[in-house]
């Protein structure tokens, strides 16, 4: 199975599967809170881990072996959306997140009596609009949502340390996931994104970086 059709399947599950969670209204005279619409607005705040490839053309452009190069970063996301309108049960939202991730990895090679130690940092930050579809009731939904935005990566040998990319690289965000509310202003969520970065051209002072998609697993607490 290809591997853009996956991801889809992932995404239809997640939907489908917080959708049947979701609290449902019992008759029309029974209006319960947790069967009101979805409100105006939610506030994120996520821990991020993305995972990072290892790519043998990136590892030859720094310098490292593949297996040098760092697997899973650590990060934080900030994001806010407002939902304008309800289209029967789906509510549309409009916002969008920063994200920031960094990781770094030492690996010592050599012999036991030379040996040689190699650190290499990977750092990975998007602004990533988004459009989000909805599924459920004020105190629990689930949503898919995707945009597009920038985002700068690099990752780069400690003993040659490179300099931040001078503009930021088109970059594509879809995903979905869910948000339950436990207290009135208060809840608990995941995400998860897949983030489709454009290729990065090699200058005088950085190597080129390929065409790269990164998974990101987020999970922390909404606001509304």
């Amino acid at each position: 199975m290809p591997v853009s059709a996956k991801r889809l399947l992932i995404l239809v599950f997640l939907v489908g599967t917080f959708t049947i969670a979701s609290p449902r209204a019992t008759t029309a005279q029974e209006t319960q809170p947790e069967d009101l619409p979805i409100g105006r607005y939610v506030a994120d705040l996520r821990f991020n881990f993305p995972k990072f490839k290892q790519d043998p053309n990136v590892a030859s452009s720094i310098g490292v072996a593949t297996e040098d190069l760092p697997t899973r970063g650590f990060g934080l996301v900030v994001g806010a959306h407002v939902y304008p309108l309800r289209l029967g049960i789906v509510t549309i939202g409009l916002g969008g997140e920063i994200s920031k991730a960094t990781r770094g990895r030492t690996t010592n090679t050599g012999t036991d009596t030379a040996p040689v130690e190699v650190g290499v940092d990977t750092r990975f930050s998007a602004v990533s609009p988004q459009i989000s579809f909805n599924f459920g009731a004020r105190d629990g939904w689930s949503y898919i949502s995707g945009g597009i935005g920038w985002s700068k990566y690099t990752t780069e040998n400690r003993a040659h340390p490179l300099p931040d990319a001078e503009s930021a690289t088109k970059t594509i965000n879809y995903g979905g996931g869910a948000r339950w509310f436990a207290r009135k202003h208060l809840a608990f969520g995941f995400d998860v994104r897949f983030y489709a970065v454009n290729p990065q051209l090699a200058t005088a002072t950085r190597p080129g970086f390929p065409r790269m998609t990164l998974l990101s697993l987020c999970g922390g607490i909404s606001v509304r």
